[in-house]
Formats: structure tokens, C-alpha cells, sequence
């Protein structure tokens, strides 16, 4: 089922399937996520957890293991409507396995706050046994968001500290995916934005605080854009406290992350 929310500036559509963002356009009724094919890709801004990217078969934690997947469970589940006001909706699952064996809770709330889509995720530690933990978000920007343009008219602009409209740029191409995804870390940039080179118009994601931060698209950049905040990364070993960023959340520990997106169109 989907669910809307809006203000002045923004119309938000969130699916109750993974609590996702489903659709999101501004006031003047540009559209701003990726709608795939749902052969191609069934999601548009998935949450990841309880752990990032790809686990493979024969994981484990303190010999305890783990389902094999993409991108953790919660995208995958059914969430339940627990509020809706016309600014804000949230959502809530409650996981008790059997693949997973670590139950847990799981809230979303998607808020509006001006040109600003605010999206936390609080998830808690319902076992008696520690969990190890990962979130990230998975949003699919669409590129171009301006009807006949195309993915070269756009840059990633990073901002830094010392130059805080704005700093270091990189150039899309359809060559610039040809591999895998490009992960950045450790940087000190407070967002990234994809934006329109020669008018301004910029879609911002906040990854203050992440010590990943993931780009993705597929080769010749078929209409998307993807900037991937994420607390953890995949990573060596078979053990899930071998992936970088890995949290052990203590017997009703909570842990919770936020991502903003800014439309400035």
C-alpha cells in the first residue's frame, strides 16, 4: 500500500513495503527519484539492514549464522502504518525470524521540514544475545530530473568545509560506471549533491557522520543516480564483526541513523 505526504515544497509517496520512499517531487512537479523497470531494479530508495551491500553464503556471528543477501531484510518486509499526520509518517516492524536470529524492532518516520525530506530509522535489540548491526540508505536519484537533458549536463558537487556553497566536483559520464560501485570515505564533506551544471538546480544528500559514502549507476548512466550514506561496508572474513563499521548493539540497545535530502530546485 502507499501512503502520501505534503507541504508547500515537496510531495512524498512512501510504500509500506520496507517503509520506502517511493516518489518524491517538488513544487513544480519535477520528479526526483528513479522509477525502474521493476524487472531491472523493484526498489527506488530502499533502507539497508541489518547489514550493507552483499553477503555471501557461509556467514556467521559467534557461530550463529546468517541468511546470504543484499542489503539486509527490512526492504523485503512488509512495515506497519503505526502514525500519519499530513507532514510526517511512521512506520514500524517487529522481526522475530526465523532467518535472521536476532529479533528486532524497526521504526521509520519520514518527515518534511520545508524543501527538506528528513528519513530516521531506529531499530532495537529485542534477543537476550548482542546484534550485530549495519544500516544505510539506497536512494535512487533520477539523472536527468530536467526533461531533455542528459546524464553529462549533471555533476556530483562536494562540499567542503572551507567552501561551504560548494567545492570539489565530479563530471558524469557513461563511462564513469563501468566498474562497480565507487566507494568514497572518510571525507569531510557535510553533503554531496547531484546537480545540474549549468542552472544550479541540485538534489543534496547530508552524509555528515557516515564513514561510507557509495555512488552508483549502471554503465552509461541509464537514467539514475545513486547516493549511498552508509554506517558499515562489506569487508573480509565470514564473521559479521569483520565488516568494516559493524555494530555490536547490546540485549534492548537502540541504534538509529537519519538521512536528509534537500530539493533545491
Amino acid at each position: 500500500m502507499l501512503y502520501e505526504i505534503r507541504n508547500e515544497a515537496l510531495h512524498v509517496t512512501v510504500s509500506g513495503k520496507g517503509a520506502e520512499l517511493w516518489a518524491l517531487e517538488g513544487a513544480d512537479g519535477t520528479a526526483c527519484l528513479w522509477d525502474a523497470e521493476p524487472s531491472v531494479w523493484p526498489w527506488h530508495a530502499p533502507v539497508c539492514f541489518p547489514w550493507c551491500g552483499l553477503l555471501e553464503e557461509g556467514w556467521s556471528h559467534g557461530g550463529r549464522p546468517v541468511p546470504p543477501g543484499r542489503h539486509g531484510l527490512v526492504r523485503d518486509l512488509d512495515h506497519t502504518l503505526a502514525e500519519q499526520a499530513p507532514d510526517r509518517l511512521r512506520f514500524r516492524l517487529r522481526y522475530d525470524g526465523p532467518a535472521w536470529p536476532w529479533p528486532f524492532t524497526f521504526e521509520t518516520v519520514h518527515a518534511l521540514e520545508g524543501s527538506d525530506l528528513v528519513t530516521t530509522c531506529t531499530a532495537v535489540n529485542e534477543s537476550s544475545q548482542p546484534m550485530p548491526v549495519q544500516l544505510g540508505f539506497h536512494t535512487g536519484l533520477r539523472c536527468p530530473f530536467t526533461p531533455g537533458r542528459r546524464a553529462e549536463d549533471y555533476l556530483v558537487r562536494f562540499q567542503r568545509p572551507e567552501a561551504p556553497g560548494g567545492g570539489d566536483v565530479l563530471p558524469l559520464s557513461p563511462a564513469l560506471f563501468t566498474g562497480d560501485t565507487i566507494c568514497l570515505t572518510g571525507l569531510a564533506s557535510r553533503w554531496l549533491q547531484l546537480e545540474e551544471r549549468d542552472t544550479g538546480r541540485a538534489l543534496r544528500l547530508w552524509v555528515e557522520g557516515y564513514p561510507y559514502v557509495l555512488l552508483w549507476s549502471q554503465p552509461g548512466l541509464p537514467g539514475f543516480l545513486c547516493i549511498e550514506p552508509w554506517s558499515g561496508y562489506i569487508g573480509p572474513g565470514r564473521d559479521l564483526t569483520d565488516r568494516p563499521g559493524t555494530l555490536l548493539l547490546a540485549p534492548g540497545q537502540t541504534f538509529s541513523r537519519t538521512q536528509r535530502l534537500t530539493v533545491l530546485l
